[in-house]
């Protein structure tokens, strides 16, 4: 019964992809935009999930610089928007699960969502997407340069997991992130993403925004009787994220070993 529901389950995510893989890159951001105007948290993720997915194919495609420079200064306008408001997410729990004064709480909404709507505000959409109108077609033999990339790709990874794995440097466990999420993206060109990636990718999230709300628990001051359990909390958040995806990776490695293996003999 189990697996005919997991069955199930598959058949309409595989349905929901195909349905949003028949609209161009444009269309889809199209459909976002209002949104993202308005700050709906739900589509300044979308918009940003976007932007990796389609950088990811003109990667592989003659695209002109300004329409690739256009989708990552999309990218990078959009990013502090949702960091805010994934890091708000961990807050808003932390906050209840420490029972912090409703004083306190009020403060923090208030500061939080007039930061947020300056963050929106400085976003020019209108000029951001100018150059976002028309749609890069794909080359000839697109599939076998989608092999080849995740070739080198998975190569790559491979290679720096065990220096990443033990780097106590941060910014190291964020550059091999990247790393993964850009071979995420450009697998999904082709297929949906395992569940070993979207483990260790989920992991190295998190790691992420601890990093960024221990950022903002720094330099922003509203929460002057919780802010040192917040620190404490996230910390402990970032070395357990760090054991999670030493823990899931090897799953991913095994996986990313035998595509290799396969390209190598077909």
């Amino acid at each position: 019964m189990a697996a005919s529901s997991d069955r199930q389950a598959e058949r309409k995510r595989s349905k929901s992809r195909t349905k949003k893989q028949s609209k161009t890159p444009s269309e889809r951001l199209s459909k976002l935009l209002p949104g993202v105007q308005e700050g709906d948290p739900k589509a300044v993720h979308e918009a940003r999930k976007l932007t990796r997915k389609v950088a990811a194919e003109l990667a592989l495609t003659d695209a002109p610089k300004k329409v690739r420079r256009a989708w990552r200064d999309l990218r990078r306008a959009v990013a502090p928007i949702r960091d805010r408001d994934a890091a708000g997410e961990h807050l808003r729990v932390a906050l209840e699960e420490l029972q912090a004064p409703a004083t306190e709480v009020a403060a923090f909404e208030e500061g939080w969502q007039h930061l947020r709507a300056e963050a929106l505000a400085a976003l020019h959409l209108s000029k951001l997407t100018s150059n976002l109108s028309k749609d890069v077609p794909r080359p000839k033999h697109f599939k076998r340069k989608v092999r080849a990339a995740l070739a080198d790709q998975g190569a790559q990874i491979l290679e720096a997991a065990p220096r990443v794995l033990r780097a106590r440097k941060l910014g190291t466990w964020h550059e091999w992130r990247k790393a993964l999420k850009q071979y995420r993206y450009t697998l999904e060109l082709l297929e949906p993403a395992p569940t070993a990636l979207t483990d260790v990718l989920d992991g190295l999230g998190r790691l992420q925004d601890a990093e960024v709300v221990l950022d903002i628990l720094a330099s922003e001051t509203w929460l002057p009787h919780s802010r040192d359990a917040l620190i404490a909390r996230e910390k402990e958040a970032r070395k357990d994220a760090q054991r999670k995806v030493r823990q899931a990776w090897p799953a991913l490695e095994a996986q990313l070993q035998n595509k290799l293996l396969a390209e190598k003999t077909t």
